[in-house]
Order: structure tokens, then C-alpha cells, then sequence
């Protein structure tokens, strides 16, 4: 995982001039007064991988405009460059300038590798302010859980359970739309009918018609249905053809007749229905015709989220547009859409079922249109019965392909509904049945074909019905079963991350806020097994379960569980990144809760390098500082003015380096400060390390220790402790007794030193530091130190090669 190796930035918010941190992977800790640019840190790292800031976006400010230093002229160009620990191909230089009029930002790395390490940081938690605490408290239920589905990839797997529930509702709108319970009772009636019995085994079949054939002495035994077609070639075959195809006709009217009859109920009920969701969508058009945007949306969110455009302009049109306001505004729009959606889909399940009925209803009447007696003049009533049947199907069709942003109105229930009447032209059909029945009974084989015939033909039919509908159901149960276990693991594996993702919020919480009436606070889903409607938190709370938090919990309460969430997302979520960025998180939390987070930081988050800014002055210097130093983390302070904008307070060494330059060239107008300030530091580096004891004082006055009273605090301790260091006096009594140490500690004297003296009091600076300070080349710790004490020879040394030392009694 990725660390940062350095951090330059030159022309972002208040940093004018290079600003630059040197982390080599470590940790860091920065206090900046406010006004002195400490967040131009934060901002520079957020813009670096977002491309916006958070806080500079609104209507009313240009985030890259204000990006930019105000003191820079048109041809500078702001930057913010990162390197990192191991991964230097993912080194880049990300820079802001002004191409013609208008402010683009561009990285210089245009790697594959690094498009895709940014866009992974994307989806990672990198960044926190004081701001951002009680963000995912106010948010909505639906907002908190959409903001969890998208980081851990849930909301594309609720995409796959849809493909998965669709699929599962088609095939029950198909064995719907079939109609196959109908249709078996028809053919059973038929069954009955010819040969006395409904019956469902093919044996049971065969020993009916052997039953029937018997007195004929045929000589055929039927075994199979091959063996009935024998049987029909056997029986002598009716005299009257005519008849004959008459009969086949009229009973072929008649089966599908009865069919559609039986289904007179759910037909109707399938076009109310619809109707009744038409009129929904037809009195909503307008939120509905922006369902048909939502893919368009959906990609611009995609274009603009992977900046594929990275111009402050919308993709589509092109005209300027904040980029932040833009995707602000197409999730306000898609949350819209879903809500429309879910109306026409629930539309649309009705329309297609109201069509595919419609559809398999006019087949099975065209199939008695096909004949070739439909159009006899004999059967005028029966062909005009049947057209007006299919003239009423005709019109369901119809209106289910009718667009429902036309504008126009589908027929009324009652207008075009089924009703029995529209069938009594079947009596007519039942009537001549008898008739043609009547006169086959003269010719007994004539009635047993045309028993045997039709049962055939309807034992079949019902054995293919059944075929179907078992095909159907089979598969039916197969999508269920596999639906319902997606659901099942889904709603498991939600559970289980949610689970381990709420016992890391309340261990964070709970080490920030000990014996607190406060417990087992917990992420909880809302809604059915099958479709999440929200999240929410709950508690308990002097052992009831209470939710949400804002019930009984205080603000710093609130800004603990924002913290907490923060902290626990960063371990839960970012797999490409080991840094994150604090920035004045604890602003307004009370000094219990103060210590308590330095401790859950620098116990729990060992391994991670953070970046902690901060602008309280106590909580920098009196307890992260201590454990800051315990743990090699870099402290650091900032400063602004208007020369150098947002910079570093200068390191010792820097100090030392400037000195000495002057020294040699004499340039005495710009030495008191920094002669003075370093030697405050090397002072409070040897009196540290000596254990020697200075009078208490409040707070932040016991940074600023001046001079004088270190050197005594320092002779105090060594006239107790060492005799060899008690011959080293002279050399700090003369730093001691210099004018100038008086004089360059007022800011407002008229003492003018000469260089002379400006150099020999240096020189007796650096003497004083090559007391304590080991100058053997390979001493790799050369202070000396009560750390490195030789508790055998009682000697006080460096900590490397121990060859500078003095005598020491403790």
C-alpha cells in the first residue's frame, strides 16, 4: 500500500511559494495559528485527487480560481507535486494554469498505471475535516446506505439480483400468459365426453379404447398410440366427409370457445389492471419522460466521476458549469428517476402481460379462422361470433401498445370488457354438434372414430400442455431457488460486513468514550429481505435500543461517531492508500475526548502515515507532541506572512546553514533573530537531555523558555551531577555573560554589534554544542543523553559508539 515519500506545493490557497514536505514515508505533525494556510495542505491533496475542494464549492466561488494563490499573475502555474515511498512510476506533478482565458488542470503522469491508481484512491476515504464529522449522521437513510453500497460494490450486486428477479417474473408472466389450467380442463371435458373418463396415463388411455373396439373383433391390441392410428385405419371411415369436417370444425369452435370462457375473469382483471397503472403514468408524464434520461445521466456521472472530462463545463451542451454543481445535480435528478421508475415498471409488468395475453388469445382464434368451413355460408353466425371475439381481444392489444406519453386514452374497462353474453352464438355451435352426432349414430363406426379421433387428440394436447407447463415451472422453481439464495447471501454478506463494520465504529467509539451509558452502537438495515430501503444507527442506551444517535447524544458525542465512521472506513475501505489526512478534527471536542483520539491515533493507527493539522494550541504541545516524538513521527509548525505566504518554521539546521552564510559574508542586519532562536533550541536539546529542571509554567509559555533561564536551569543540574562537565563552565559563562545574549533579546535596543563579536559569540555557541554532541564519524546517535546512561561507570554518553562521555550521579 502506498505511502508518501514528498509533498511539494507552489501557488495553492495560501502556500505562495514552494511549500514542501519531505515525509519519506513517516507521519506528520503541523500546527498552524488560524489564518496562517495550514489547510492549504488538505486542500492541495484533496484537489490533487478529487479535482475539487469540498468547502470552496458553491455557486458563488470558482473552486479553481480560488484554488489559486491571489498573488500570482496569469502566466504562473500552481502545482501540487506527490512522490511516494515504492511506487515511483506513480510519482506526478499535478499543475493549474491559465490556457488562453480559462483555468485547466492536468497531471502530468498520463500512465495507465497511474489513471488507474487515481481512479482507485476515488473510492477511498484519504481526507477528513472538522466539517465532515457528522456527515454520514445527517444523512438521509437512503443516502447512508446508497453511500455503503457504492464503496463496497454492493449496489452493483443488487443490479445482478434484479437481472435475476426479472428473469423469475418473466417466466411467471409466461405460464400466465398460457393459460394452461384452461386449457387442460377443456381437453378433460373433451375426454369425458368421448370416452367416459378423464384420464392422465397413457395405459389408462389404451385400455379405454381397447374397451371400445372390442365388439369390432379389429384383432389389434393397443399398446401405444402408433396402435390407435392402426385402429382409425381400420375403422371404416365415415360415408359423409362432408360431416366429418363439419364435426372437426365445429368442435374445434367449440373447445376454443370454452377455453376462453373459463378465462373471462382473469382477462378482465389483467386489462383493469392496467388500465387502473396507465392512468397513474398518463396523469404523471412529465416525471416519467425523464426516466428515459436516466442512462444519459447515469454515463455523464460515469464521464465526469472517472474525468473523462475534466473542463468546468457540462459534456453534453458544453456550457460552463462547476463540475461538483453538475454531479450535485444529476444525483438530485437520478434519485427523482428511480422514484419514476419504479412507477413504470410497475406499469410496464401490467402493459406486458395485458399484450402477451391479447396476443396468445387471437392465436388460438385464428386457428379456427383457418378452416376451411369458417367461411361457409352455413356458419355465418358462428364466423360473425368469432370476429367480434377477436375484434374485443383486438382492442386489449391495442391499448397495451399504445404509448402512454401520447396523450392519448386507452378504452375503459367496461367498454371493452368480456362478458358471457359475447359467447351465447356458442349455443348455435353445441346445437349442430348434437345434430351431426345424431346422424353418425346410424354408423357406429362413424361415432367410434370420432370418439377415438378426439380423445387422441385431446389426451395428447394435455399431455403437451402439461410438457409446457412443467418446462415452465421447472425453470419457474430453478430462478426462485437461485434468487432466493442470491438473496439469502446477499443479505448475508451485507449483514456480515455491516456486522464487522459497526464492531470497528463502536471499538473506535468506545476507546474515545469509556464508561459511557453509550453502548454497542451498530449499523442497522431497513427494509424486506428482498429490496434495502435505508440504513440507520442504533444504540443502547442505559440498555434500551435507541435510534438515531441525534436522540441523546451530545455534539461531542455526534463528532465522536462522525470520527469514529471516518476511521473505520479508512480501515475497511482503502486497500490502495496507507495515508490519510486529519485536518482540525477536534475542534470542538472537550479535552477528555481530545487525549483520548491522540491515543486511539497513535495506538490503532500505528502503521498508517497521517497527516495531523491542527490549530489548538494546547492539545499540539501538551499531548499529541509527546506522543508524536515517542513515535518518530515529524512536528512541524506553519507560519504565514505576506513575503513567503503559507511556509515552514524554519528547522535548526536551516537556521544553522543561514548563520553561517551571513557570518561569512559578514551580513550582519539579518543575525540576532536567528542566532537567538537557535540557540533557545540548542539550550532546550541539551537541558532535555540532562534532565534538567526548570520552574513550571503554564501551557504555551513553557515552549518559549528564554536563554538565560535554560543556562541555569542547565549549570544547576551539572554542578550536582558532574564534575567533569563543572570544568566545562567557562565556555557556557561566556555565553552567559555576553552582551550580546542581552541585547539580541530585545527587539527594540540600539545595540549595534560588531561581526567580530557576532563570530566569536557563534563560535562559543557551537563550542557549547560540541560538549554534548559526539563527533566521531560512524557515531550513529552522537547526543549525549540520560538515555544512553552507563549504569556500571556511572557515566552520561552518546548513544552511538559511546565515546563521548563524563561522569554522572544520578
Amino acid at each position: 500500500m502506498t505511502k508518501i515519500k514528498s509533498i511539494n506545493i507552489k501557488g495553492i490557497r495560501g502556500a505562495k511559494n514552494n511549500l514542501e514536505l519531505n515525509l519519506n514515508g513517516k507521519s506528520i505533525l503541523l500546527y498552524g495559528d488560524n489564518g496562517t494556510g495550514k489547510s492549504s495542505i488538505s486542500d492541495s491533496i484533496e484537489w490533487y485527487y478529487t479535482d475539487k475542494v469540498g468547502h470552496l464549492a458553491s455557486n458563488e466561488i470558482d473552486t479553481k480560481d480560488a484554488l489559486r494563490n491571489a498573488t500570482l499573475s496569469d502566466t504562473d502555474i500552481s502545482e501540487v507535486d506527490i512522490s511516494f515511498m515504492k511506487e515511483s512510476e506513480l510519482d506526478c506533478s499535478k499543475t493549474l494554469s491559465y490556457k488562453g482565458k480559462k483555468l485547466t488542470s492536468e497531471f502530468q503522469n498520463t500512465s495507465d498505471k497511474f489513471n488507474e491508481y487515481i481512479s482507485k484512491a476515488n473510492s477511498e476515504n484519504l481526507l477528513f475535516r472538522y466539517k465532515n464529522l457528522t456527515d454520514f449522521i445527517d444523512n438521509t437513510k437512503t443516502d447512508k446506505l446508497k453511500y455503503l453500497s457504492d464503496i463496497i460494490g454492493f449496489s452493483e450486486v443488487t443490479k445482478k439480483k434484479d437481472v435475476l428477479r426479472k428473469c423469475h417474473t418473466a417466466i411467471k408472466t409466461e405460464i400466465k400468459t398460457q393459460g394452461f389450467e384452461a386449457q387442460i380442463i377443456t381437453q378433460k371435458g373433451i375426454l369425458i365426453e368421448k370416452i367416459g373418463a378423464s384420464i392422465s396415463q397413457e395405459k389408462d388411455l389404451f385400455e379405454k379404447v381397447n374397451e371400445l373396439i372390442k365388439p369390432l373383433k379389429t384383432g389389434i391390441e393397443v399398446k401405444t398410440i402408433k396402435d390407435i392410428d392402426k385402429v382409425l385405419e381400420h375403422i371404416k371411415k365415415p360415408i359423409n366427409k362432408k360431416l366429418n369436417t363439419e364435426l372437426q370444425f365445429l368442435e374445434k369452435a367449440n373447445e376454443v370457445l370454452t377455453t376462453l370462457k373459463s378465462e373471462i375473469v382473469t382477462i378482465n382483471l389483467t386489462y383493469g389492471n392496467y388500465f387502473t397503472e396507465f392512468d397513474k403514468i398518463a396523469n404523471d408524464v412529465q416525471s416519467i419522460m425523464q426516466t428515459f434520461l436516466g442512462k444519459l445521466l447515469v454515463s455523464g456521472n460515469a464521464v465526469l466521476h472517472k474525468k473523462f472530462h475534466t473542463e468546468e463545463s457540462c459534456p453534453l451542451c458544453l456550457q460552463e458549469k462547476d463540475i461538483t454543481e453538475l454531479r450535485s445535480e444529476i444525483a438530485v435528478r437520478l434519485q427523482e428517476i428511480e422514484k419514476s421508475s419504479k412507477k413504470l415498471n410497475s406499469f410496464k409488468t401490467a402493459q406486458d402481460l395485458t399484450k402477451n395475453i391479447s396476443i396468445e388469445r387471437i392465436k388460438r382464434l385464428d386457428t379456427v379462422f383457418s378452416y376451411k368451413s369458417f367461411k361457409e355460408d352455413d356458419h355465418k353466425a358462428i364466423k360473425q361470433g368469432f370476429e367480434d371475439l377477436k375484434d374485443k381481444i383486438d382492442k386489449y392489444k391495442t391499448a397495451s401498445l399504445e404509448k402512454v406519453t401520447s396523450g392519448n386514452k386507452i378504452a375503459n374497462t367496461n367498454e371493452v370488457e368480456l362478458l358471457l353474453t359475447d359467447f351465447d352464438f356458442q349455443n348455435g355451435i353445441t346445437q349442430r354438434i348434437k345434430e351431426i352426432k345424431e346422424i353418425f349414430k346410424k354408423d357406429n363406426s362413424a361415432v367410434l372414430y370420432s370418439n377415438i379421433d378426439a380423445s387422441k387428440g385431446a389426451f395428447l394436447k394435455i399431455k403437451q400442455f402439461e410438457k409446457q407447463k412443467s418446462k415452465l415451472e421447472n425453470q419457474r422453481k430453478s430462478l426462485e431457488l437461485i434468487y432466493n439464495e442470491f438473496v439469502k447471501k446477499q443479505k448475508e454478506g451485507l449483514e456480515n460486513f455491516i456486522n464487522t463494520f459497526s464492531g470497528t465504529i463502536n471499538e473506535f467509539y468506545q476507546d474515545m468514550n469509556p464508561d459511557e451509558p453509550f453502548q454497542e452502537i451498530k449499523i442497522v438495515t431497513i427494509g424486506n429481505d428482498d429490496e434495502l430501503k435505508g440504513i440507520t444507527i442504533s444504540y443502547k442506551y442505559n440498555g434500551n435500543w435507541v435510534s438515531p444517535p441525534q436522540k441523546y447524544f451530545s455534539e461531542s458525542h455526534l463528532n465522536c461517531f462522525g470520527l469514529s465512521f471516518f476511521l473505520a472506513s479508512v480501515k475497511a475501505f482503502n486497500n490502495t492508500n496507507k495515508f490519510i489526512v486529519l485536518d482540525d478534527v477536534i475542534s470542538s471536542f472537550d479535552s477528555t475526548h481530545r487525549k483520548r483520539f491522540a491515543e486511539l491515533i497513535f495506538e490503532k493507527f500505528s502503521k498508517h502515515q497521517i497527516i495531523l493539522l491542527t490549530h489548538e494550541r494546547d492539545w499540539f504541545t501538551n499531548i499529541v507532541s509527546p506522543l508524536a516524538k515517542k513515535k518518530g513521527w515529524l512536528i512541524n509548525e506553519i507560519k504565514w506572512s505576506e513575503s513567503k505566504g503559507t511556509h515552514f518554521e524554519e528547522k535548526p539546521s536551516d537556521l544553522k546553514e543561514r548563520i553561517e552564510t551571513n557570518i561569512a559574508e559578514s551580513n550582519i542586519e539579518d543575525l540576532g533573530n536567528p542566532i537567538r532562536r537557535y540557540l533557545e533550541h540548542s539550550l532546550k536539546e541539551i537541558a532535555l537531555n540532562i534532565g534538567a529542571k526548570l520552574s513550571f509554567q503554564y501551557n504555551n509559555a513553557n515552549e518559549h523558555r528564554m536563554p538565560y533561564e535554560l543556562i541555569m536551569g542547565i549549570k544547576s543540574e551539572i554542578k550536582k551531577c558532574s564534575t567533569e562537565l563543572k570544568a566545562k563552565f567557562p565556555i557556557i559563562d561566556r555565553i552567559e555573560n555576553s552582551s550580546i545574549l542581552g541585547n539580541i533579546l530585545s527587539h527594540d535596543n540600539p545595540f549595534n554589534p560588531k561581526i567580530g563579536d557576532l563570530k566569536a559569540f557563534w563560535s562559543d555557541i557551537t563550542e557549547l554544542e560540541n560538549i554534548f554532541i559526539c563527533k566521531t564519524e560512524d557515531c550513529n546517535r552522537p547526543r549525549v543523553s540520560l538515555n544512553n546512561y552507563d549504569t556500571v561507570a556511572k557515566k552520561i554518553r552518546c548513544g552511538g559508539c559511546g565515546e563521548k562521555k563524563y561522569d554522572w550521579k544520578k
